[in-house]
């Protein structure tokens, strides 16, 4: 549960323009939202609602971290290149971290809308098709690139 609730409160501020990066590539050292020092405790629970500070704004027609619950939510994981990739979604957030770092949002109709952080075009639209029992995930990237995931 903590790990899906720090991913959108992450991925609600970087998708809306606010992380602490610094323009370094690095890792924000800022705690998330409503988390003092970064770490809540186990039990954390927000009962559905986000943390205060995340944004409820909708972004491509879409409330990141406060749609409704959806098959394609998790931690997708697949091999493009040799390179392991892992695409997060929760809740109509969504992001890609390899071969780029992309954050932005799925909405009902499974219609993926990512921007990278170096502008790269390759994934960041595409349709989202779930198969084999909600046990795989296949992105069909507008740019022909197409990514079969295995939920982790």
């Amino acid at each position: 549960m903590f790990r899906q609730v720090f991913a959108v409160a992450t991925l609600a501020v970087v998708t809306a323009g606010c992380s602490g990066g610094g323009g370094s590539g690095g890792a924000s050292s800022a705690a998330p939202p409503n988390v003092p020092g970064g770490t809540p405790s186990a039990g954390a629970s927000f009962a559905g609602k986000p943390p205060t500070g995340v944004p409820t704004a909708a972004i491509n027609g879409v409330h990141p971290g406060t749609e409704k619950a959806s098959g394609t939510d998790g931690t997708w994981v697949a091999r493009t290149g040799g390179a392991k990739v892992a695409l997060y979604l929760y809740r109509g957030a969504a992001a890609l971290n390899a071969p780029r770092f992309c954050s932005g949002t799925i909405d009902s109709a499974k219609l993926l809308k990512l921007t990278c952080v170096d502008s790269n075009r390759d994934r960041t639209s595409g349709h989202a098709a779930l198969g084999s029992g909600g046990k795989t995930l296949t992105v069909s990237w507008d740019g022909g690139i197409k990514d079969s995931f295995k939920r982790k």
